[in-house]
């Protein structure tokens, strides 16, 4: 019988809940990033609608307070694209972060496959290019056809069956 003896890699199986630990982790962080960006964003916006509520009623006519309105739209586009530059800021190393984590596991996962290949290959093959080593973990070759009739025998060895039944359906 020519076998191939696969033997178990040596996997923790806590690697898998470290590596699911690991890519939570950055995510939250990353989640984290965003709501404390948007925390700053809101404190300055309030502070920057009571300076101008304060401007409003210090105004002295209808067109002061139209120029006001209007002199705040550059600076609103400028807040919301430094804004958003900083949301890409974070969502880049973010995904950085998490395919960090996910090479490291990959990693992880290939070399265990590649030493589990090579002992294969060094154990299970003989110096003759044949398998030299049986294991009940083993891939077989199927068994050549019996050249002769098989004959069936029960425990003690009495003969149930010598002739091969043909009336199986």
């Amino acid at each position: 019988m020519n076998a191939i003896v696969l033997n178990q890699p040596n996997v923790r199986p806590e690697s898998n809940a470290i590596a699911a630990y690991e890519f939570a982790a950055k995510a939250v962080a990353g989640f984290e990033k965003v709501v404390e960006l948007n925390v700053q964003a809101v404190k300055t916006s309030l502070i920057e609608q009571r300076a101008l509520v304060d401007a409003t009623l210090l105004s002295e006519s209808m067109d002061q307070i139209v120029d006001l309105q209007f002199q705040q739209v550059p600076a609103a586009i400028k807040k919301a694209c430094a804004y958003w530059a900083h949301v890409e800021d974070i969502a880049v190393d973010t995904h950085n972060e998490l395919a960090g984590v996910v090479q490291d596991s990959l990693q992880s996962y290939l070399s265990t496959l590649f030493s589990l290949l090579d002992s294969a290959v060094s154990i299970g093959m003989g110096s003759n290019g044949r398998s030299n080593v049986t294991s009940p973990l083993a891939i077989e070759q199927p068994p050549a056809p019996p050249s002769e009739p098989v004959v069936i025998v029960d425990s003690s060895g009495n003969v149930v069956s010598s002739s091969p039944r043909t009336d199986l359906h």
